[in-house]
């Protein structure tokens, strides 16, 4: 999500909460909160989901706790948010020794 840099802790605080809300969610599984290093203003998610697409548009977007988050969003980035749905191939863990 790239974010106003005058708007940068405004959108990671708001942010935080609806990571913090979404966590106790029943088929929230986890989630990785990255910061751009080419561009501090820019945050990155990747979001694991033990539902559907459709079930995350329809429920998880527009969860009551959203909503204040959803309606200033736009004013807080300097570009659209994009969402992108990604099916797992394959999973690598550190090897051990």
């Amino acid at each position: 999500m790239p974010g106003k840099p005058e708007r940068r802790a405004e959108l990671e605080s708001k942010l935080l909460y609806i990571l913090d809300q979404m966590s106790k969610e029943p088929d929230f599984i986890n989630t990785y909160l990255h910061r751009s290093l080419e561009d501090p203003d820019t945050l990155v998610l990747y979001e694991n989901w033990a539902c559907s697409e459709q079930h995350f548009k329809d429920h998880h977007l527009k969860a009551s706790y959203r909503r204040e988050y959803e309606a200033v969003l736009a004013d807080l980035l300097k570009a659209p948010r994009t969402l992108e749905f990604l099916t797992p191939v394959r999973d690598y863990q550190k090897a051990g020794n």
